[in-house]
């Protein structure tokens, strides 16, 4: 009998474990990945790109990222209409609403001067960010920019971009990991000075 107990105390056990690990969701997009100590994430800035163009780094190789999320509203609306029969009918063929998490990967599909299209989608699907006026981060790059909110153009289609976790669009910064020792030239340094002995 204690045998049967035990046995069945392992097997309720093992199966709630399994059921905790496959509820889960992942949890990518909503908090950035642990790489460890030896990385970070940071801003990706004018002064960074112009490093690593001089060290001869693609910038299309580098892993992106945004800090906030990004929701894209279809500007025209996303319903086609047509008539059938007398009958009226809505094609939902754009969606409607395009969300971007933070902290989602996505990849330089193209540069232009200090313009990157970024792609967090399929191939061509891409947001242009920029490192606009005086700015030395890269942030969204669109027209008509009102109230927090700025006209962006998106698979060939004009969205109104908007922070869905802040209250700018304009404070939406992309983000790349890079390991500590490549700054540690660009870090300050105190002098503590010398005394003779």
């Amino acid at each position: 009998m204690r045998k049967l107990s035990l046995l069945l105390l392992m097997s309720v056990s093992v199966a709630f474990c399994l059921f905790c690990t496959s509820c889960g969701t992942s949890r990518f997009a909503s908090a950035p990945p642990d790489y460890g100590n030896d990385t970070q994430y940071v801003p990706f800035t004018k002064a960074l790109k112009q490093r690593l163009e001089h060290d001869g780094v693609d910038i299309k190789k580098i892993q992106f990222y945004v800090d906030q999320k990004i929701v894209l509203k279809h500007s025209n609306g996303g319903e086609k209409g047509r008539v059938q029969d007398g009958v009226i009918l809505l094609d939902h063929a754009d969606p409607v609403e395009i969300t971007i998490p933070e902290y989602t990967p996505g990849v330089c599909e193209k540069v232009n001067g200090d313009d990157l299209m970024i792609s967090f989608d399929a191939p061509g699907k891409c947001v242009e960010f920029g490192s606009l006026y005086a700015n030395n981060v890269f942030m969204l790059v669109g027209t008509n920019w009102h109230n927090g909110l700025v006209d962006v153009n998106y698979d060939g289609k004009s969205y109104l971009a908007e922070c869905g976790s802040c209250s700018n669009i304009g404070e939406v910064r992309l983000l790349v990991r890079k390991n500590q020792a490549y700054s540690k030239d660009e870090q300050n340094k105190v002098v503590l000075g010398r005394r003779v002995n």
